[in-house]
């Protein structure tokens, strides 16, 4: 990597201090931000979530119907030949929803570009925190919660916790109680959750995960 291909974002404690730098790669934390590519990409990732497991009854499917509920002429009211039809109270559905997936394709470079193009972002407003380390040994939320103030997260704000594979159990303990706050690992780092939320608090170590992950990605896009 060329030194025009760098760019470094401050490293703090867990109080808030600065710890340090981070060299970040700039085609994952200075992309250009492509409204298109993330709308597309959030998109995506909401119908992969859907179940599309919704029916309903039709005609064909609901038990009973086949008497003619009264003759044809002579009774004055409106013709009718079945009690399922979909136009009397309790009877089927017409074109009701049935199962169906709603999952569509997105190439791995488009995904890559909006997920570079959110964090570059993040980065622009210093809504992005990198933090030396974020492991809370007593897994409580109190402590947790002290931490988020110390880094100038408002209580009132939401933030998006990134942690390293080998930081979650203890840390995410410690956050899951909190209203408004995520934690996340670094290899589920993901367009929508990372819009959802005002702040992106990340470890060094899952930072480093991240960009090794799409590092990779962009490498095998431009091959």
């Amino acid at each position: 990597m060329v030194e025009s291909e760098k760019i470094t974002c401050k490293v703090v404690t867990q109080a808030g201090k600065p710890s340090g730098s981070l060299e970040l790669d700039k085609r994952i934390f200075g992309a250009a931000i492509v409204a298109s590519l993330v709308h597309d990409t959030v998109v995506w990732q909401l119908a992969k979530r859907r179940a599309g497991t919704h029916s309903t009854i039709s005609k064909g499917v609901m038990r009973g119907g086949g008497r003619k509920p009264w003759r044809q002429k002579g009774t004055g009211r409106a013709r009718a030949g079945s009690n399922t039809s979909p136009l009397w109270v309790g009877g089927a559905v017409a074109h009701g929803p049935k199962p169906h997936k709603y999952e569509t394709r997105l190439s791995k470079r488009v995904r890559t570009q909006a997920l570079s193009a959110v964090l570059s972002d993040k980065l622009s407003q210093e809504k992005l925190l990198v933090v030396d380390d974020l492991e809370i040994k007593s897994g409580k939320t109190k402590d947790a919660l002290k931490i988020l103030q110390a880094l100038g997260v408002n209580p009132n704000s939401t933030a998006l916790v990134v942690l390293a594979d080998k930081e979650r159990e203890l840390t995410a303990r410690a956050v899951r109680n909190l209203p408004g706050v995520l934690a996340l690992p670094a290899c589920g780092a993901n367009v929508y959750d990372l819009l959802r939320f005002e702040y992106v608090v990340s470890t060094k170590a899952a930072i480093e995960d991240l960009q090794k992950r799409l590092g990779s990605e962009l490498k095998d896009i431009t091959k």
